[in-house]
């Protein structure tokens, strides 16, 4: 097992924070709202809620130059003839923040490159959410193509009728395939697990051999 017990270390602290934050934290009726430890702090989201909303519309609308992408409301974004999509708390990554930096806070390694480190992939995973957004956003620019009907009926289970609701329902399934579903695994599988591999092939391990070097320097000039 010992070839295996940092890959193992990590996937424990992965899913001992699954089982926290699924303890403790809880969405409302509303999937807008956040209730954490019954507490409903809704409220204290908003500014990142909007900063997110405000990131995503420089990037698509001013450095990308698709100049009929709207924002309203301060965190509702959408192309025109195409849904609006809303900026909550879910969408600006804060679970996969608390997520990396519980990992590391509590996995191997020098505490001193922690300190740098952890701010450093938060900036990252910052940037790749708003990326993230943004590429979803273009995607459903356009209306789902043909073949997402079949393909829909039988992954949700639902009938196609063409009806302005239905049409809206398949719409809103064409946008969670990828905000819910692709996406979010590239997200937590791919951005996070580079980081961690990083930090361990990087820096961790190098520190091991440093610090064994080291000890069995004293130990030889000891015998001496």
């Amino acid at each position: 097992m010992k070839p295996f017990k940092d890959i193992i270390w990590f996937l424990c602290l992965f899913l001992i924070f699954e089982f926290i934050w699924k303890l403790c934290v809880h969405q409302g009726e509303d999937e807008r709202i956040l209730i954490v430890l019954g507490r409903d702090l809704t409220s204290y989201t908003e500014g990142m809620n909007r900063w997110t909303a405000d990131a995503v519309y420089w990037l698509v609308h001013d450095l990308f130059g698709y100049q009929d992408f709207k924002i309203i409301n301060g965190y509702t974004l959408y192309f025109e003839n195409s849904i609006p999509v809303d900026i909550i708390w879910g969408c600006t990554g804060l679970k996969q923040l608390f997520m990396f930096t519980f990992i590391l806070s509590f996995y191997f390694g020098p505490a001193k490159k922690k300190l740098w480190y952890i701010p450093m992939s938060l900036a990252i995973l910052l940037l790749i959410n708003i990326l993230r957004l943004a590429i979803i956003l273009i995607i459903i620019r356009n209306p789902f193509p043909e073949w997402f009907i079949s393909v829909n009926e039988w992954y949700n289970n639902c009938q196609w009728v063409n009806t302005k609701e239905c049409y809206l329902k398949f719409y809103e399934d064409w946008f969670n395939v990828f905000h819910r579903d692709v996406f979010v695994w590239i997200y937590y599988d791919g951005v996070i697990f580079v980081l961690w591999l990083i930090w361990e092939e990087r820096i961790h391990k190098p520190y091991l051999k440093l610090t064994r070097k080291t000890s069995v320097t004293k130990k030889g000039q000891e015998i001496k």
